[in-house]
């Protein structure tokens, strides 16, 4: 791991020039003040690793030219979080973790509980923005994806083995599933702060996902994703 890894979106050659702005310029020049000659990291979240060196510091924009690349071949299975939308700062901490612990997938939905319904175009810029850094931080080379999906009723049946979070005294624990179930992908639903209602219940019943005991305790929305993916994720 480098000492200092940056984001750009682009297919990455031995030899090319590219150019650095906004974000990741302002943390190249002003917050770890790279110098003209040092030579950083560059991903892009689609699996591909660059050593480059800066040749030019202007006002507002680096150029690097990118001197080796590597790629990495993509997870062998999806592990998918179908997260009732909740609060921005518990969203950004499930991003955050979700990421370092190998989510492939965020899927959000409004809840029939969920404070809030939906997210906006700026609401996702800072939720990308998260996922690019905790990448960045974690060693990762593929950036999850964030996507916006409709209330469960209007779901087909996903092709994964699926399960939620069901604080039902008689619910099965998750990990005597997972053990049949390593190299599957999953998909794993988790309600907002006040749980599912029932009607959601229904629907996940319909959607196949079996449910399944996260913590003798009930916990929040945070920390049940972060249960989740632990226990899916960690060998």
């Amino acid at each position: 791991m480098p000492v200092e890894r940056f984001y750009s979106p682009q297919e990455f050659t031995p030899q090319q020039n590219l150019v650095l702005e906004e974000t990741e310029f302002h943390h190249l020049a002003h917050v770890v003040r790279i110098q003209v000659g040092e030579e950083v990291e560059l991903v892009n979240g689609a699996g591909a690793l660059a050593r480059a060196t800066v040749r030019t510091l202007q006002k507002k924009s680096a150029t690097l030219e990118i001197i080796a690349v590597s790629k990495q071949q993509p997870a062998q299975r999806e592990v998918i979080l179908a997260q009732a939308v909740t609060r921005l700062s518990r969203l950004d901490f499930i991003l955050e973790k979700g990421t370092e612990l190998g989510m492939t997938q965020l899927w959000l939905f409004p809840g029939d509980r969920s404070d809030r319904k939906g997210i906006n175009e700026v609401q996702v810029g800072r939720m990308a923005a998260v996922t690019i850094a905790a990448m960045k931080q974690c060693g990762r080379l593929f950036l999850p994806k964030i996507v916006l999906k409709e209330a469960l009723a209007r779901w087909e049946i996903p092709p994964y083995v699926s399960f939620f979070g069901d604080v039902a005294p008689e619910a099965p624990g998750i990990t005597q599933f997972l053990q049949q179930q390593l190299q599957k992908d999953v998909l794993f639903y988790i309600g907002p702060e006040s749980g599912f209602s029932d009607n959601e219940q229904r629907e996940l019943q319909r959607l196949k996902a079996r449910g399944v005991k996260l913590h003798s305790n009930i916990l929040r929305a945070d920390t049940a994703a972060l249960v989740a993916l632990a226990a899916i994720t960690v060998p």
